[in-house]
């Protein structure tokens, strides 16, 4: 059973027959992850690919850009709860979290 790393890889891994992922995106945009699941179990290609090229840029944002602070700061915007950065992690700077929104507005999360 072949499992995808993330959302960055999701279409790519789904294409060929991977059965799910595990996807640090999930805890802020989860419904976009799943639909990009069932598009590509139910061969909806194009549609799947657009919908992947909308995840890439906040998925890289809150994992590899800004890490846990990132995921944490995107939780609150969507209504979850986040909470606080343990050490020795240090919550994002309004900079930070400026752009990391900003990752989320050009494809039109927020």
């Amino acid at each position: 059973m072949l499992q995808c790393p993330g959302a960055l890889f999701c279409w790519l891994f789904l294409a060929p027959g991977a059965v799910g992922g595990i996807c640090a995106l999930a805890n802020v945009l989860g419904a976009p992850i799943c639909q990009l699941e069932q598009l590509c179990h139910s061969g909806s290609w194009d549609e799947a690919r657009k919908l992947q090229h909308r995840l890439i840029e906040p998925n890289i944002a809150v994992t590899q850009m800004f890490g846990i602070p990132g995921l944490k700061q995107a939780m609150e915007w969507f209504g979850y709860q986040g909470g606080f950065c343990r050490a020795p992690l240090l919550p994002l700077t309004e900079t930070q979290v400026m752009e990391l929104r900003q990752h989320f507005i050009n494809h039109g999360w927020l």
